[in-house]
């Protein structure tokens, strides 16, 4: 049996939920769907084929007018609170968008009532569903090269080239796209991060109201330190989604990227040894990849069978707070700052 959903959020993104993600997941059947523009509502009916009774202006009709398990939520991350919790209250499961809360002290009350209700909460870290993240993520797991010893990451796009026109929105890089390697992160070593120091700014040009560019190093809890790169405001040859990433480990240099316009198809995974030889590595394919592999894992938790590296609320309010911290440390000129100083 697939899971009743109710989609709340039907702006550019969630269109895009419903019109390429939905038709993928069989293991989940969206019964509702919630916007609070009526404009916005009859442009997703006419766009989409909705029959009318399936659309609601609020949570609250849609959770009275329909059977339905969940609540996916793909709103602007400011009102990823207020519809989590009206959804948990009702004895909802939740599926929310990242970043998952516009402060650490709402995750936590999410968090909070989650368990309280003993309901699912999950926060769709998209990029864990790759097949070069998926493979990276268990060689360094079962340390089939050896131990990690450090890492690289670099990001580079250019929002002109991409179309990305979020230029008001806090943290454009850091909390909104650096949030995703920096939950890969966490995801490939198994581990939280202890303290960050990081350095943001602006180009002259750059039209983003907060800083779109940084350089970042991660200390995570076993000492392992990892620098990161990333830009909006990049003129180098643009990466993947993923980043370009180089992992060191005893025996050899990880060298992976993943989630190219292609799609799957652009994963590498690739090893390169201390003698200069290289060697690439056979991916597996995944049935559902990104968002519907997001979707997907959703509905199995529901179902009691949450996948490994499964993303829940409680997991990833770690990856908030390293966005967060590196934020507070780019403000602070680029002084260390603990992730205890973060957390609250």
């Amino acid at each position: 049996m697939s899971v009743k959903v109710i989609q709340v959020g039907l702006g550019g993104w969630g269109m895009n939920w419903a019109h390429t993600i939905l038709p993928q997941v069989k293991a989940v059947d969206v019964v509702g769907f919630v916007d609070a523009n009526p404009e916005v509502l009859k442009r997703a009916q006419e766009t989409l084929g909705l029959a009318e009774q399936k659309c609601f202006p609020s949570l609250d009709a849609a959770i009275a007018g329909v059977e339905a398990e969940g609540v996916l939520a793909v709103l602007p991350t400011a009102g990823h609170k207020s519809v989590s919790e009206a959804a948990l209250k009702a004895g909802k499961h939740v599926l929310v968008e990242k970043p998952f809360t516009s402060t650490l002290e709402e995750a936590q009350e999410l968090i909070a009532l989650a368990k309280q209700a003993n309901r699912v909460l999950m926060v769709s870290q998209n990029y864990r569903y790759q097949a070069a993240v998926r493979m990276v993520a268990d060689l360094v797991h079962n340390g089939i090269y050896g131990r990690p010893l450090s890492a690289l990451i670099d990001f580079r796009q250019n929002w002109k080239v991409t179309g990305h026109r979020y230029h008001d929105i806090p943290g454009p890089l850091l909390l909104d796209m650096a949030i995703h390697h920096f939950d890969l992160m966490r995801m490939i070593f198994g581990e939280n991060v202890q303290r960050v120091a990081c350095r943001s700014w602006n180009t002259p040009d750059s039209p983003f109201r907060d800083h779109a560019a940084a350089h970042a190093l991660l200390a995570l809890e076993s000492g392992l330190m990892v620098s990161y790169s990333g830009s909006w405001v990049s003129r180098g040859t643009p990466t993947t989604w993923t980043g370009e990433w180089a992992i060191e480990c005893e025996e050899g240099e990880l060298v992976w990227w993943a989630r190219g316009r292609e799609g799957a198809v652009a994963d590498k995974v690739m090893l390169r040894r201390p003698d200069g030889t290289t060697k690439d590595l056979a991916l597996e394919p995944m049935a559902l990849v990104d968002r519907a592999g997001t979707l997907n894992a959703f509905a199995d938790a529901v179902r009691g069978k949450p996948p490994r590296y499964f993303t829940s609320g409680e997991d990833n309010i770690h990856s908030l707070a390293t966005s967060f911290a590196c934020m507070r440390s780019g403000a602070q000129d680029g002084t260390w700052v603990s992730l205890s100083e973060t957390l609250p």
